[in-house]
């Protein structure tokens, strides 16, 4: 019953296998985690795994393309578009970030953060989808504070170098909170963060 569910759902079959895969690289890594256990996790046969996944790289390549990619849109491209004023949105990225990670006892990391680390060394088509999932967040952040100069809600602010900035300090912020496992870097980041953008929002 439950194999001919599995044969008649193949969306839902590849599904399992990328939620459990993008669950075990974010957690303990991609290097670390092997195809029998990433089977087991997502309870799919030996013959289901190689006809959606025949390589542990076509798992990764998906994994970035379908989970880490969402993640970054959800997480901070959305929020960034859907407020006008681009340091409130972006604290209260971070406060949300905090709030969930306080909430869970632990820091797994950004799940960018984490496959870029690993595989941009390996492999040179993961390089270029984490690269570009990083642009699209740079992007988002780019047009925000654009958008603030051009409205003259900030001033003396290059769009480019900011956003960078907070992509930077984010993914720092980020690493240091997962070696340490407490939010207290993320917490020091958004502060700052936040001062320094006040200074550029000031009205003359």
């Amino acid at each position: 019953m439950s194999e001919n569910k599995r044969t008649n759902d193949p969306k839902g079959v590849r599904r399992r296998i990328v939620d459990a895969a993008y669950d075990a690289f974010v957690t303990q890594g991609y290097l670390a985690t092997g195809m029998l256990e990433l089977r087991e996790k997502a309870s799919v046969s030996g013959g289901a795994m190689a006809h959606h996944f025949p390589a542990k790289r076509d798992l990764g390549l998906a994994v970035i393309r379908d989970r880490v990619a969402g993640a970054v849109q959800q997480t901070w491209i959305e929020p960034l578009r859907a407020c006008e004023d681009t340091p409130a949105a972006i604290d209260l990225i971070f406060k949300d970030i905090i709030a969930e990670l306080t909430q869970k006892g632990g820091v797994s990391g950004c799940p960018l953060n984490n496959m870029a680390i690993e595989v941009s060394q390996h492999d040179a088509e993961m390089r270029e989808l984490v690269s570009a999932v990083f642009g699209d967040w740079h992007e988002a952040l780019s047009a925000s504070f654009k958008a603030d100069v051009e409205a003259k809600r900030a001033q003396s602010l290059d769009p480019q170098k900011t956003a960078m900035l907070v992509v930077a300090a984010y993914s720092g912020a980020m690493a240091m909170a997962k070696a340490r496992q407490e939010v207290s870097p993320l917490n020091d980041c958004r502060t700052e963060l936040a001062a320094l953008l006040a200074v550029k929002y000031r009205r003359p």
